[in-house]
């Protein structure tokens, strides 16, 4: 284990125990604005806002997740020499048994030194306690192209049979193209499928096409999806 995948909070944590809180409720107050339908949950999740709803892609796309919640706990910490609550956006459940805590929050609004400071100690709270804590706002959420696909793949992911053996995963090394790998028999349906189902990766940032290069799944990729 790296540090570069330490510090992403690859590394399994303790996980001390928290209060959770009720069947969600806006702390804002301003009522949810979307539901999403997660097919890792079976359930309805609901958001906030439209970037949460957005991060929810990455958290369904991303094959290490297991489970995502929204507003999983409670907390209590302290700011200033005053104790303050809060209660985060969304967990996120690693098959490995990581859970990291998601707060959503525009970049302009990240930047506002009330803001900077409470996030600032949150992010010690939870390291303090061996847990990951983490803010994405839109840099990470919606660059264009690679949301687009994600959205794509996860529409291919949902509509393939599940009753269907699972298909045997190509050999792919380095520099493996889509057009090698259809040059070699595989059919361009299959190479969308072993991307859907996070089987294969690839740059998401640019357009997939046949000179796209794909890779073997590493469990980095999906943490490179936040970070």
């Amino acid at each position: 284990m790296n540090e570069r995948h330490k510090r992403a909070g690859l590394s399994p944590k303790p996980q001390p125990s928290y209060h959770q809180t009720r069947n969600p409720v806006t702390p804002s107050g301003r009522g949810f604005r979307a539901k999403f339908f997660s097919p890792k949950n079976r359930r309805l999740v609901r958001c906030e806002s439209l970037l949460e709803f957005d991060a929810l892609f990455l958290m369904e796309f991303a094959r290490g997740i297991r489970l995502f919640e929204e507003q999983p706990i409670t907390v209590e910490y302290r700011l200033g020499g005053r104790k303050r609550t809060y209660t985060p956006d969304f967990s996120a459940e690693w098959a490995d048994g990581r859970r990291w805590f998601v707060e959503v929050k525009p970049s302009d609004r990240l930047a506002e030194p009330p803001n900077a400071e409470k996030f600032d100690a949150l992010t010690q709270w939870f390291a303090s306690r061996g847990e990951f804590f983490l803010v994405l706002t839109e840099l990470q959420i919606r660059p264009p192209v690679r949301l687009r696909q994600i959205r794509d793949l996860l529409r291919k992911r949902v509509t393939s049979n599940s009753n269907e053996v699972a298909p045997h995963l190509p050999i792919v090394g380095p520099g493996t193209s889509i057009a090698d790998m259809r040059a070699g028999g595989v059919d361009r349906k299959l190479i969308w499928q072993f991307l859907a189902d996070r089987s294969l990766v690839c740059d998401l940032d640019s357009v997939i096409d046949d000179q796209t290069i794909v890779l073997p799944y590493e469990e980095a990729d999906d943490v490179a999806l936040f970070i």
